[in-house]
């Protein structure tokens, strides 16, 4: 995953606005000023739309969360699983507009649509991939919180949709850069507004008729991976796949319900519970002593005992990475090494047999 050159936008203007608010120079520090972007664009995501009168039953039955007690404009994070229990997609699902709606990292829409189809035999549901009608913003939880968009309550994700000068956002509580991020639907079509669109509901609530243009930094798909390492948040296609089972995600909380009754894998994930553990998991490295790639193996006493698969970089939080830890190394503490090329980090190196980083679970 690439971290450390950033290459971010810059939308300038702002408008007035009645209904969703937040005092832009107070919550981004200036803007002007400001080295890390409170908001961030991603161009390719995961949307899935299910209708039907019997769509929360289909979706009920291949999820691990909660999914039929949803009312309109709530959600859970959770796994779509198969029949032996692995994760074929990670989503935030809500029900949304008279139907269901998920979204998540990109390259799940095409398998979850044609998982609905499959389980859908004399029941109403249909599932469509939306994928490319949309244009995605994250917002950090502490700008979502001052703007008053969608956020969470426990478990549960809040969803609202917002019209503005012909412009329907959809804003969606997720948890990808910590609990209370949002992310902002945009219609494709709508993409050479999306600034217009962006600085409206963001603009400066000081009962004035009118603010002043502020210059306005939205960070890359790059930008937004490194701060949602920071936080630890997994993204499916880099840290976990189809070859992954929902425990090992080490997100019990917030993606799997062990009183909804049956759905499809349910047996493997109620096993693994029964059981106490899984063999393997996630969790968060500290690293010291230089910047290791995805897919460094770190070994302990001459075994091995994780794999790292997002790193992230950067001058105020050091070397942080989410990456895989087998049983011994489950708890807080635990600490295992790998040796990368000498200088990887840009660092100077001893021309040796390499330069030994030692990684922290935290």
């Amino acid at each position: 995953m690439p971290t450390g050159v950033k290459t971010r936008n810059d939308i300038s203007g702002i408008h007035e606005l009645q209904t969703v608010t937040c005092n832009v120079r107070g919550s981004l520090g200036m803007l002007d000023g400001m080295k890390t972007p409170s908001i961030f664009r991603l161009d390719q995501l995961s949307v899935v739309d299910v209708s039907g009168a019997d769509a929360g039953k289909i979706l009920h039955n291949l999820t691990t969360n909660e999914v039929l007690s949803l009312q309109d404009g709530e959600g859970r994070e959770t796994f779509v699983t198969d029949v032996r229990g692995k994760t074929l997609g990670h989503v935030c699902l809500f029900r949304h507009q008279g139907g269901f709606r998920l979204v998540g990292p990109s390259g799940q829409s095409d398998a979850i649509s044609s998982h609905v189809d499959r389980y859908t035999i004399r029941e109403d549901a249909v599932a469509e991939s939306r994928d490319s009608d949309h244009v995605g913003f994250v917002i950090s939880p502490s700008l979502a919180r001052q703007c008053g968009l969608a956020g969470t309550e426990g478990v549960i994700l809040k969803s609202q949709r917002i019209q503005r000068n012909a412009i329907t956002v959809d804003v969606f509580g997720v948890r990808w850069l910590g609990a209370g991020s949002a992310l902002l639907c945009i219609h494709q079509e709508d993409s050479e507004r999306i600034p217009d669109a962006l600085v409206e509901l963001l603009a400066d609530n000081n009962g004035s008729q009118s603010a002043n243009p502020v210059g306005m930094e939205v960070g890359n798909e790059t930008d937004f991976h490194e701060m949602r390492v920071i936080a630890g948040y997994p993204w499916f296609g880099i840290d976990l796949d189809d070859s992954n089972l929902p425990q090992e995600a080490d997100r019990d909380a917030e993606t799997i319900s062990f009183t909804k009754g049956c759905y499809l894998g349910q047996e493997t994930v109620a096993r693994l519970d029964a059981m106490g553990q899984v063999q393997k998991k996630l969790v968060r490295w500290k690293i010291t002593g230089g910047v290791p790639a995805p897919d460094t193996v770190l070994s302990a006493d001459e075994k091995k005992v994780g794999r790292l698969t997002s790193i992230a970089a950067s001058d105020q939080d050091g070397v942080t990475a989410i990456g895989f830890a087998r049983r011994s190394h489950f708890e807080a503490g635990a600490t295992a090494t790998a040796v990368i090329e000498s200088g990887a980090d840009g660092g100077d190196g001893d021309g040796g047999d390499g330069d030994k980083v030692t990684g922290t679970v935290f």
